[in-house]
């Protein structure tokens, strides 16, 4: 950085506090990561906010405390030129922690004798009783239809959904997999499937098997 750049704005202050702002979003990634299913279904949503928080903060006080001093002409400019770097690396590192965060997620479903436990990703988990289970179904011919509550990433669907065939009725699932279990049961329909159609007929015979 030049010298006229230098003494437009302190240095050392934007630089404590961008690297502040990127460490404490490292810093709750490492929580979600290291917690994983234990941590509150709302902490995902914390997150979400804190991100944009901090870009909004790094924004306002680069502007703010990091000037040493209005600046005319060219200092102006350069000046200026400075702050949106310092701002479009900020959100770029947010918007790509949140984009690894949103685009990996996996549902776990174990199937035993008397139940059916479905771990969600950053969203409750679900379980049924298989004495709950009315019948089951295996289609490829499903819409999911309009989310009403819950958690859907770039690769995942899971919460309550609303759809002309079910009503309203709870999904865990993959995007990419166009294979569902429908799962009618007592309490309601419930949808699932696993990540490949070969993955989720496997599953649709392994529950199939022990309602019998």
């Amino acid at each position: 950085m030049s010298k006229e750049n230098q003494e437009q704005y302190d240095e050392k202050k934007l630089c404590r506090i961008t690297g502040t702002g990127m460490l404490i979003i490292t810093l709750l990634t490492a929580i979600m990561e290291a917690f994983g299913k234990r941590i509150p279904d709302w902490f995902w949503i914390v997150y979400a906010v804190l991100v944009v928080l901090i870009a909004v903060g790094i924004m306002i006080l680069s502007n703010t405390i990091c000037k040493i001093k209005e600046n005319t002409g060219s200092r102006k400019r350069n000046y200026n030129k400075a702050v949106i770097c310092v701002i479009a690396a900020s959100i770029v590192f947010s918007g790509l922690i949140m984009g690894i965060v949103f685009s990996k997620g996996k549902i776990e479903i174990a199937v035993s004798a008397n139940r059916l436990e479905i771990q969600g990703y950053w969203w409750s988990d679900y379980e049924i009783k298989t004495e709950d289970i009315e019948e089951i179904e295996f289609t490829e011919d499903f819409q999911a239809g309009t989310r009403t509550n819950g958690f859907s990433g770039a690769t995942l669907l899971q919460g309550k959904f609303e759809n002309e065939e079910q009503g309203k009725y709870t999904l865990y699932a993959y995007k990419d997999c166009k294979a569902y279990i429908i799962l009618h049961t007592k309490k309601g329909d419930v949808v699932i499937n696993e990540k490949t159609e070969k993955e989720t007929r496997e599953l649709y015979y392994e529950i199939e098997k022990t309602l019998k």
